[in-house]
């Protein structure tokens, strides 16, 4: 190696030595060290921040869009869809199979069944109920009842299927809009404030 490049590396070795032992060391303040039990509570703080804006309760509506308008084509179908009780806070899983004037619905396992049949206290059903109807993070007013019947293609227990109805959708059978089902529908789209509240203790419950 030439004797020149080995002078240069060792007088750069040497002064960065020589100013080594020449600067201070940082100052650290003890005052500014963040004990264990106070990063836990930021630590808790932060996630509950970012649990809050993930879910966004401030800003959460429950939205009634007209069926033949909205509903019908973007609840589509085969598309598996929330369903949530708004009076019992029972939630349960259903796929759309069809329908026309409202939408046909199955729950998509025998699970979901029994969880939809204790809503009706373990026997079927015509009785409307208002549900929010979840749909790609979106919640929208709806109405259902309890009676399987028709047709069905899903092997879940349910023996049929059941109807989901929004805002002035139609039975099939009298191609009429059901009082009864607008009702809820109505009734579920006043509900905003159950809403963030059913969502929160679910956040809590996830916090656990």
């Amino acid at each position: 190696m030439n004797s020149k490049i080995v002078s240069i590396i060792f007088i750069i070795l040497f002064v960065s030595f020589s100013l080594g032992c020449v600067m201070p060391y940082p100052n650290f303040n003890s005052s500014n060290i963040v004990s264990a039990k106070d990063q836990q509570t930021i630590n808790d703080k932060y996630e509950d921040e970012i649990l809050n804006s993930e879910l966004n309760f401030a800003n959460v509506e429950v939205l009634s869009y007209d069926w033949f308008e909205f509903m019908n084509t973007h609840f589509t179908k085969y598309k598996t869809v929330r369903v949530i009780d708004i009076k019992s806070g029972k939630e349960y899983f259903v796929q759309r199979l069809g329908g026309y004037n409202h939408a046909d619905v199955q729950t998509i396992d025998s699970q979901n069944t029994a969880i939809f049949k204790s809503i009706y206290g373990g026997e079927w059903s015509w009785t409307r109920r208002p549900v929010w109807v979840e749909i790609n993070g979106q919640f929208f007013a709806g109405s259902t009842n309890g009676m399987p019947h028709g047709f069905s293609i899903l092997d879940n227990g349910e023996g049929g299927h059941t109807c989901i109805h929004f805002l002035n959708s139609k039975t099939h059978g009298t191609k009429r809009v059901d009082e009864q089902h607008q009702e809820c529908v109505t009734y579920a789209a006043k509900t905003k404030e159950l809403l963030k509240e059913f969502l929160r203790n679910q956040s809590n419950i996830y916090k656990k």
